[in-house]
């Protein structure tokens, strides 16, 4: 048998009980208790998980938020043989079989007792572990037991010599032949290198099934303690992810070189009424300070929702190359609003849509740039009407221009505050040595007084997130209409009939006006964002740590309002 060639053939599968539409009804949903063993509609923010090094309150905290703690990998995989050693106790089958029924389920552990109580014959057979059942329901402590004479890798004591199925060498002594519960057996030395190939597989070696062509009995963590007992760490922390990212109740740290994993604990009945439908639920590492969001894994991206925001990600990826090429080599024609790109040296442009003539400098008429006013390329002038020709044009080209044209609008934004975030990182770094030059020059500072310049910077940091994210809420806030509903657990919109033309009005209406207030507090944060900034952009011997503080704290105020605006007003 040829491994290496069979290990693309290998992706998860799971019960056809589960669909795939969102880790609610899928993953398991039981929080963890750690202790016990040792357009969208905006996101609302619960902080939880420990406290940030940085002293800013950068988001509204839910006094009622679920507590996060963060756990390392040993913590964790106590909680996991915990879960399946109760399991295996409760209906008497081996450790190894409730993993793999487990990883089956998602761990849900409900839904597996569930199917597990109603039709187990099928469910053993589905999952691969049929033959292991079939052997005898030995305790627990006894299928653990790998001295080689119990539990289910054993070997025959017949006489003769054995053939290995994968070698054909036909000399081989009973006791140098391993046998599957499916009754397969193999010789040790390829039973190593296929342990060895099937790690190699990562995540995936937890589906490796008998090395027998065709046979569907799946190789647990038995057979890698009995074959290779220095490779079983590696199988088990394969187990590990298995367990966290089937999870919807804890995800790693994704901060660099980070093992930390965030978990819900449990309340006081050891259970959650948590739906990740409306929250976003914020945690923040406690080894590596890294803040992100416990449901998609992303960095905290209030107001907007996880689903708007895959949308957003998805779209940028599909048309972001368009439109940084869109960007940077074509303009809008003032008169027809075509995009038009330069292919030549003369900044004399002519639009072949429309015929009109302008300069490509800055867009103004080209009859204003003749000798009387000063030159062809000295461009004094600048118009800002624009004159929007399309009329009521409905024509499949005017709609895809549009659309274009109003992605165009927030991505624009959305990137130049993405980059301004990135900025405002690399500045944080460089704040620490700037505290040290800041406090040398200050008579009898202390560094507390010198502080505010990292506390400005871990501000700008959260807003400029904020802000570059209510630009991918505000592109998807038109396609909601106030009508709608606040969207179920399957995020589609309640049904209705068809309104009367005086409510249609006054949603109108109110859609417009909450459109409206949601942008004047996004003005307001970028205003005074811009101006944080700038403060604290200055040379050192510039900064006025008072208009800094003041600054920081008018900033982190209109950063809340806004936040709390969409959730009071879109949620």
């Amino acid at each position: 048998m040829d491994s290496d060639g069979e290990s693309d053939d290998y992706s998860y599968t799971y019960s056809d009980d589960y669909d795939d539409d969102g880790c609610n009804s899928q993953c398991s949903d039981v929080p963890m208790n750690i202790d016990e063993s040792g357009g969208a509609e905006p996101a609302k923010s619960r902080i939880s998980g420990s406290s940030r090094k940085g002293s800013i309150d950068y988001s509204p905290v839910d006094s009622d938020a679920p507590p996060i703690r963060m756990a390392s990998s040993t913590e964790l995989y106590t909680v996991l043989a915990t879960r399946v050693n109760e399991f295996s106790e409760l209906f008497q089958i081996r450790p190894s079989v409730s993993q793999v029924l487990f990883r089956r389920s998602r761990w849900n552990k409900e839904r597996l007792c569930e199917l597990f109580t109603s039709n187990p014959e099928k469910l053993l057979e589905d999952a691969g572990v049929s033959a292991r059942c079939a052997l005898g329901l030995e305790s627990p402590s006894d299928a653990n037991n790998n001295n080689g004479k119990s539990g289910v890798m054993t070997r025959k004591q017949a006489s003769e010599l054995r053939s290995c199925a994968i070698c054909f060498e036909d000399e081989y002594k009973p006791s140098d032949m391993i046998r599957m519960p499916c009754g397969h057996e193999f010789c040790i030395h390829c039973w190593k290198n296929f342990i060895a190939t099937m790690l190699k597989d990562g995540h995936t070696s937890l589906l490796k099934t008998c090395p027998q062509d065709g046979c569907k009995e799946i190789v647990t963590e038995e057979e890698v303690a009995k074959v290779s007992p220095e490779a079983l760490p590696k199988y088990q922390s394969f187990q590990l992810r298995s367990f966290v990212d089937l999870n919807a109740t804890c995800r790693w740290c994704p901060g660099p070189g980070c093992e930390r994993i965030a978990a819900l604990s449990t309340d006081a009945n050891g259970s959650s009424n948590l739906q990740f439908t409306d929250s976003t639920i914020i945690a923040t590492c406690d080894s590596c300070d890294t803040s992100f969001c416990l449901k998609c894994g992303e960095e905290p991206h209030a107001p907007l929702a996880c689903k708007y925001l895959s949308r957003w990600h998805e779209k940028c990826r599909n048309e972001s190359e368009t439109a940084n090429w869109i960007l940077a080599n074509t303009k809008a024609c003032r008169r027809c609003g075509s995009r038009i790109e330069k292919n030549q040296g003369c900044n004399h442009m002519t639009c072949q849509q429309c015929k009109h003539e302008f300069c490509w400098i800055c867009m103004g008429d080209w009859v204003d740039h003749g000798a009387t006013t000063g030159g062809y390329y000295r461009c004094n002038k600048f118009d800002q009407d624009d004159d929007d020709s399309s009329g009521g044009d409905q024509s499949d080209a005017a709609k895809a221009k549009r659309e274009l044209d109003r992605y165009l609008h927030y991505y624009k934004r959305y990137h130049g505050h993405e980059e301004a975030q990135k900025f405002a990182k690399k500045q944080l770094k460089e704040t620490e040595e700037r505290m040290m030059r800041l406090q040398e020059t200050s008579d009898n500072a202390t560094w507390t007084d010198v502080e505010y310049p990292k506390t400005a910077n871990e501000q700008l940091v959260e807003c400029r997130r904020v802000l570059k994210y209510t630009y991918c809420f505000a592109y998807y806030l038109p396609k909601r209409s106030p009508s709608a509903g606040v969207a179920g657990n399957n995020g589609a919109a309640s049904a209705t009939c068809t309104p009367c033309p005086t409510n249609n009005s006054t949603e109108e209406i109110t859609a417009k006006m909450q459109k409206e207030q949601f942008e004047y507090h996004q003005e307001m944060l970028e205003r005074f964002t811009e101006n944080l900034s700038e403060l604290v952009e200055k040379p050192l011997k510039e900064i006025n740590r008072e208009s800094v503080v003041n600054q920081t704290r008018v900033v982190n105020n209109f950063m809340k309002n806004i936040l709390k605006y969409t959730e009071d007003e879109f949620l």
